[in-house]
Order: structure tokens, then C-alpha cells, then sequence
């Protein structure tokens, strides 16, 4: 692993290419601990654009960037010594998943329970793939990036997107999160928890305010890369060939092995990511602030069964950071959060790092 020091910026994994000069920010994201920075380095577009008079406030704001660079950075390490999990996790996970349809088509396994364990595997595999997404499974560069890219691509694959077009459009919600025009995820506003069940449904209706169009639009409009383009189409055609071989299973008397191992275990896995996942830290998706888009809150899943979301303002401040670790981390930058304003008073308590060590 190397030593070097870490960006937390936007276009991580991209770096060098066209889309990552696309999505790249302006270099205003706080980096990981870096001594060698100095002056305004690494300050946030807020405190830099500070007026000269407000001198003493300028120096509380960076010495609080750096006390949450030092958290970071002590997590980062920490969880790159727990990523195989995830790894040996998808490969299992995979094949367990594949087992289920002669297991079903056999009447071995029951159909009720093939399609909780298919959502089951979905909704685990997104989690694991939205780590593929940072690249934080392997670094680019490094032997782990071929593990990384493996895994993501193997724990997308029953949710029919291949991680070129996930990883896009994700880095996009980091950079333009709860913006309107740019937030790939934006359509998922909703005024209420049962109202963006409705919207999971409606955004993937063949109307012009759905989903696919306001991706295609960011795609197309906002990054603009062929890179981007590309990941489009191959969504696209990975789609089409999963919808025809639903219909041949269909035509060859397997139409209920299709539906309740794959067709609805995906409705049921998206939704719960779009709600769970898109929604439930946003909401209400009114505010474009790197301390304001993403709330500190409880999920209605429970701290266990929401898999680490309740951390998700430490992941987008520092996206390197493991999910699972993200609780934690948000627990120890809690004090620095609430000298930024930040309301945090919905914080759990616990989600220590020594809780985390001992497991």
C-alpha cells in the first residue's frame, strides 16, 4: 500500500482520464493528512473565499480539517487491513446466488425462499460494489485493483448494471449531490418514506421525468465523456440480453423461476437501495453543502439492518473509508462536526473504533 497521501476528491479511480478530468472538482476536497500542505491548501471553497478579516476564523476552520483528516487517515489504514472480507464475501456470495436456480428448478429450494435470498444477495452485492466504485477494494495501480474490479463487476451483476455506468454515475452524486440538474440520484425526492416507495416505481416508467432520462441527461449534458457514453449504451444492451433470457426461461416453462429469483428480487433490491441508500440520508435533498447535502440521522432500518448508513455524512467527507467503518469514523468526528454547525443530534451512541477492532 502506499504511503502516499490520500485525496478524498471526487474523481478518485479516474484520475489521468477523460472521465476523471470530467468529474474532477475543484481541489477544495479535504485530502487525508498531508504535513507537506500549507496556506489555503486543501480548504474548502468556504473558508478559502473568506474575507482577510476573519483571520481567526480561517484558523479555527483549518485546524478543524486537519484534527478530520487525522481521523480519516487512521481509518483509512484500519480498513485497508479489512478488505478481503468483501472480496471473499462476493465470491461466495456469487456462486450461492447462481446455485439458486437449479436448486429452484429442481423443486429442491421453494420459490418463497429463492426470492428472499436472491433480494438478499442484490441488496449485499451493491453494498459490496459501491466499495469497487472508490476503488477502495485495490487501489488503481496496485495487484488488489484487479480483486476490486472483479468483485464490483461479479456484485452488480444481478442488479443488471455493469460497474462502468455504476461507478459513474455514483462519483457524479459525490460531486453534484442533491443538485437538481447534475444528481444522477436526485429523482429520488420525495416529500415522504411511503412517497419515494412510489417514486422507486415511477422513475423506471417510460415518462420523461424518470430516471433513465435524467441519468441519460447527466450522462450526456453534464459529463459528457465517451467514456460515459459508452457505460450508457452497455447498460443498455446488458439489459436488453437479461430481458431476453427472462423470456426464454418464460418460453421454455421457467417464467416463475425468471420472476421470483431475478425479475422481482432486483424490484424489491432497488428499492430498498433507492430508499434506503439514495433517499433516506438525503432527505430532504434541499441543501448542496459538503456539511449540509447528507444528514446525521437514524434509519427507520435500524443501525444494524441500514449496513453502516447511518455514517453516510463520514463517507462522503472522506469516500476512501469503508462503509462499515463509516459509523465509527462519524462517531470521533462528531465533536469537530459540531463546531461546523453541523446538527447532530441524532447520533448513536457507541460505533467506536475500539468497538470495531474487537468486532
Amino acid at each position: 500500500m502506499s504511503d502516499a497521501p490520500l485525496d478524498a476528491t471526487l474523481s478518485e479511480g479516474t484520475a489521468g482520464t477523460a472521465l476523471g478530468d470530467a468529474l474532477a472538482p475543484e481541489r477544495t476536497a479535504f485530502a487525508l493528512v498531508d504535513d507537506r500542505q500549507s496556506g489555503d491548501a486543501g480548504l474548502d471553497a468556504y473558508t478559502r473565499a473568506m474575507p482577510d478579516g476573519y483571520d481567526a476564523e480561517r484558523a479555527r476552520l483549518r485546524e478543524l480539517t486537519r484534527r478530520e483528516r487525522a481521523v480519516a487517515t487512521k481509518y483509512y489504514h484500519l480498513g485497508q487491513t479489512q478488505t478481503w472480507p468483501y472480496v471473499a464475501g462476493t465470491l461466495v456470495g456469487f456462486v450461492a446466488w447462481l446455485s439458486l436456480w437449479p436448486l429452484a428448478i429442481m423443486g429442491i429450494l421453494p420459490l418463497w425462499l429463492g426470492t428472499i435470498l436472491s433480494t438478499l444477495a442484490i441488496i449485499g452485492g451493491w453494498l459490496v460494489a459501491h466499495e469497487a466504485m472508490h476503488d477502495t477494494l485495490g487501489r488503481r495501480g496496485t495487484r488488489a485493483h484487479f480483486w476490486n474490479e472483479l468483485t464490483g463487476q461479479l456484485a452488480l451483476f444481478p442488479l443488471l448494471f455493469p460497474l462502468s455506468i455504476a461507478r459513474i454515475t455514483h462519483l457524479a452524486h459525490h460531486k453534484y449531490c442533491a443538485d437538481p440538474l447534475r444528481d444522477p440520484d436526485y429523482p429520488d425526492v420525495a416529500p415522504s418514506f411511503m412517497g419515494t416507495i412510489f417514486k422507486v416505481w415511477l422513475n423506471r416508467q417510460p415518462n420523461p421525468s424518470g430516471q433513465i432520462h435524467h441519468v441519460r441527461r447527466v450522462i450526456y449534458d453534464v459529463i459528457g465523456t465517451e467514456e460515459a457514453k459508452k457505460a450508457f449504451r452497455t447498460t443498455m444492451l446488458v439489459q436488453l440480453a437479461a430481458i431476453s433470457f427472462w423470456i426464454a426461461l418464460a418460453e421454455t416453462g421457467h417464467a416463475m423461476e425468471a420472476a421470483m429469483l431475478w425479475w422481482l428480487p432486483r424490484w424489491l433490491a432497488l428499492i430498498q437501495i433507492r430508499v434506503g441508500f439514495s433517499w433516506e440520508p438525503h432527505h430532504p435533498h434541499d441543501m448542496t453543502g459538503r456539511y449540509t447535502h447528507t444528514r446525521v440521522f437514524r434509519s427507520r432500518f435500524g443501525r444494524v439492518l441500514s449496513m453502516g448508513i447511518e455514517g453516510h455524512l463520514a463517507h462522503h467527507l472522506f469516500p476512501h473509508v469503508p462503509m462499515h467503518l463509516t459509523p465509527a469514523m462519524l462517531r470521533e468526528l462528531s465533536p469537530m462536526l459540531a463546531e461546523r454547525g453541523v446538527d447532530i443530534a441524532q447520533l448513536r451512541e457507541g460505533w467506536t473504533i475500539g468497538e470495531v477492532v474487537k468486532g
